[in-house]
């Protein structure tokens, strides 16, 4: 057995680089741009009975402002905040976000400028 080659039962314990794994893959692709103020806009309606899996995202904007994603009854679930033009942030999730069945995610800003995002996911 030579030094890169690890007993199973410690490779999901590494501290220094654990080991993530995914059911499904990431198999849908939502892109939405605005250019207007939005307030919960639904970006991600799952099929009937369906239960969306967020595994990543990404946003960008021209302008400075707050982008939060809500789930159902306007829950936010996720506020993120662009500080700079131009300014973009990203995020992989190492463990899938979990939405009830038939939940949609919808999106609000609070200022005026072009602003693309995109999840990354599947339904189940």
């Amino acid at each position: 057995m030579d030094n890169n080659t690890k007993l199973m039962s410690i490779v999901f314990n590494l501290e220094e680089n654990p080991l993530f794994t995914r059911e499904y893959p990431s198999d849908i692709i939502m892109f939405q741009t605005f250019s207007s103020i939005q307030t919960n806009t639904p970006i991600w309606t799952p099929a009937s009975d369906k239960s969306i899996f967020l595994t990543a995202l990404q946003v960008s904007a021209s302008v400075p402002l707050v982008i939060k994603l809500n789930r159902e009854n306007n829950a936010t679930f996720m506020s993120i905040i662009l500080t700079s033009t131009l300014a973009t942030y990203s995020e992989s999730f190492p463990s899938p976000i979990k939405f009830n069945p038939d939940e949609v995610i919808s999106i609000s800003t609070n200022a005026v400028g072009t602003v693309n995002i995109t999840l990354l996911g599947y339904e189940f």
